[in-house]
């Protein structure tokens, strides 16, 4: 009976169909949720997620990368995508923040980008604007409010704005990173933020692409702005576009 049970269980995974997504590094702290209750919900689907900034997954989509889905911090990459037919559908399934982050040596809570000029503030990070929505977002933030020339020499980049949060901490004295990697524990309580007003920046639109037309990725795009995956995106600070 136990061989029977096992050998059952077995089948069973072996048929378990797997869906590929890449997504943005700014959702790896909610998207693990999201994904859990996803298959919940589809225990025959197994979700297996590559992270990394936007415009980089974009390139591995464009040169044939086998994702079945690709969320993007940013309308942009998806966009081109679809220029090139590789895009099936689309939707909007969130809004992400941008916020500045302060370790708690450097003092009190920041209440907005002059905190940026404090004295011990020599290293500001950000994701790299060439390819992370974020980094975009960030580098208009600082020239909308005037204080690009003020802190230009000072910044440093990060491949993503995951790397971006963690350099926040380590290596760096403040951050311009996702409210997502603000909210999280690690950050919560070494830290404090502030919300960058969206009028300073592009908007941080969380794009859903169907990139091949599969049953179970059909599936998981409609969850994604869902009920259920709307309430794990707002618990981490991401709102309803």
């Amino acid at each position: 009976m136990t061989r029977l049970l096992v050998l059952i269980l077995l089948l069973g995974l072996a048929h378990a169909e797997t869906l590929r997504v890449a997504a943005a590094a700014n959702l790896s702290p909610a998207l693990p949720e999201v994904v859990a209750a996803f298959e919940r919900a589809y225990p025959g689907v197994q979700v297996g997620i590559t992270y990394g900034a936007s415009g980089q997954l974009a390139e591995q989509v464009r040169l044939g990368a086998p994702f079945h889905i690709f969320l993007s911090a940013s309308p942009v990459y998806v966009e081109h995508l679809v220029q090139e037919g590789k895009v099936l559908e689309q939707r909007s399934f969130a809004r992400g923040r941008l916020v500045l982050f302060l370790p708690r040596r450097l003092g009190p809570v920041p209440e907005g980008l002059e905190a940026l000029t404090r004295p011990g503030v020599r290293r500001i990070v950000l994701a790299n604007p060439e390819h992370a929505p974020y980094g975009v977002a960030a580098l208009a933030a600082l020239k909308r409010s005037g204080l690009y020339p003020r802190v230009a020499s000072r910044l440093i980049f990060a491949a993503n704005v995951g790397q971006a949060a963690q350099m926040a901490l380590q290596g760096a004295d403040a951050g311009l990173i996702s409210l997502a990697a603000a909210l999280h524990p690690t950050l919560r309580s070494r830290g404090s933020y502030w919300l960058v007003p969206q009028t300073l920046h592009p908007p941080l639109l969380q794009v859903a692409a169907l990139l091949e037309d599969d049953a179970g990725a059909r599936r998981f795009l409609s969850f994604l702005t869902s009920d259920e995956a709307a309430a794990i995106w707002q618990r981490h600070g991401l709102e309803r576009p």
